[in-house]
């Protein structure tokens, strides 16, 4: 059971870690990666019946989201 919390809740050491290299290697605000990021870790934990890659995914999503960001602006 303890393991299906852990993964449930996410890490958040670890989602801390992933929001910070998205802001430092796309150079745009801690701000705007975290509001992003929680966005999409939310839509897919709402989503996912496994949980354990959701911030994997919501982390390269963000990405994508913040690479179109930079090439239409």
């Amino acid at each position: 059971i303890m393991t299906v919390l852990r993964n449930n809740a996410g890490d958040p050491a670890k989602q801390q870690q992933a929001i910070e290299a998205l802001a430092k290697e796309s150079d745009t605000p801690i701000e705007h990666v975290r509001e992003l990021y929680e966005i999409e870790h939310a839509r897919l934990n709402s989503q996912a019946r496994v949980k354990t890659f959701v911030s994997v995914i919501a982390t390269r999503l963000v990405r994508n989201t913040l690479h179109a960001e930079r090439t239409n602006s």
